[in-house]
């Protein structure tokens, strides 16, 4: 029994160990940490059995600025696991010094790879993500990649109740005037739990760390993240 047991942690270690976060800091350079809440909402489904749509909104609450991302996309089904898809994000700010007000957002296009295997018990998900980021001022476009992994393992209640942790990373490919440089960007690891509530719908909740390179400001960002997402999935 305890060797069974044993087995079902094995692909959930692997990928603990896969995803680990990967920074890179300069040497002596100065974390500035803070503590947000991200709230996201999503939905995905089918139209008909080849052509996929999602929908997201994500706002972001911190003690200088709150945020919100909106993305839609459209997607190919290419196998059972596996899509293509394309789609467009807005990400307007707002910030709390004084009155507050909604400043100029970000817009921008992305690609995405998305493929969701099963490894025993473990449901994973591989995504890669090409963005083309158009920055408040600046002319130029910045062309970022990043690539998530994902595991969520089942854990009582018929597999309603799932652990899951994965890890994301974000590279600049392109240095922009009065942007961003090329290189490592940004790494997020959450670490929570998930229940589906619903034959479509489940909550997540859990602990993401996100650690941002900021070579343009005094110091890199840590922010202490609690993340609570609602997924509507009608795949």
């Amino acid at each position: 029994m305890s060797t069974m047991r044993s087995e079902k942690w094995l692909p959930l270690v692997g990928l603990l160990l896969v995803v680990f976060p990967f920074r890179s800091v300069e040497a002596g350079r100065p974390v500035r940490t803070e503590a947000q809440l991200w709230y996201t909402v999503t939905a995905q489904g089918g139209i008909g059995d080849k052509f996929l749509y999602y929908l997201e909104a994500q706002p972001r609450f911190g003690k200088d600025d709150a945020r919100a991302i909106l993305r839609s996309a459209a997607g190919v089904r290419m196998s059972h696991n596996m899509s293509l898809w394309l789609g467009q994000g807005w990400i307007p700010l707002w910030i709390w010094d004084g009155e507050p007000a909604q400043r100029q957002g970000e817009s921008r296009l992305f690609q995405q790879y998305l493929y969701s295997p099963k490894l025993g018990s473990l449901r994973g998900t591989v995504r890669a993500r090409l963005e083309q980021r158009f920055l408040p001022g600046t002319t130029e476009i910045s062309h970022r990649a990043r690539v998530m992994l994902r595991g969520a393992l089942p854990m009582a209640d018929e597999g309603r109740l799932s652990l899951i942790v994965w890890d994301e990373v974000f590279y600049h490919l392109n240095s922009v005037d009065r942007g961003p440089s090329a290189g490592f960007d940004m790494n997020r690891v959450f670490v929570g739990a998930g229940w589906k509530y619903g034959e479509h719908s489940s909550v997540e909740v859990g602990y993401l760390n996100v650690f941002t390179r900021r070579p343009y400001a005094e110091t890199e960002q840590l922010i202490h993240t609690l993340a609570v997402t609602m997924p509507f999935n009608y795949m």
